[in-house]
């Protein structure tokens, strides 16, 4: 089953287009998506390549781990619910 997941969800080499796909079906991820973009480039030209690049790979570590806790979150709420409905059943 691991092995089955591990290639579903990891090695799966379409994932990183469909989520593509996905998010640009979102109006409100393009209008995000354009908003940093148009900020990103003003802060770019005020601070330089270097300090921007700086920059953005601390936020995104920052924006990953946030990412990352509310995945952990959501795992740990699931197997709540889960446990909840096996003693319900």
């Amino acid at each position: 089953m691991n092995e089955i997941l591990t290639t579903l969800f990891l090695s799966n080499p379409y994932l990183p287009g469909q989520v593509c796909d996905f998010c640009n079906q979102l109006p409100e991820f393009r209008k995000a998506e354009q908003d940093y973009n148009a900020a990103a480039a003003k802060l770019r030209a005020q601070l330089g390549n270097e300090k921007f690049d700086e920059f953005e790979e601390i936020l995104n570590w920052h924006l990953a781990q946030y990412a990352h806790a509310y995945y952990l979150f959501g795992l740990g709420l699931r197997q709540e619910v889960l446990s909840a409905l096996g003693q319900a059943g």
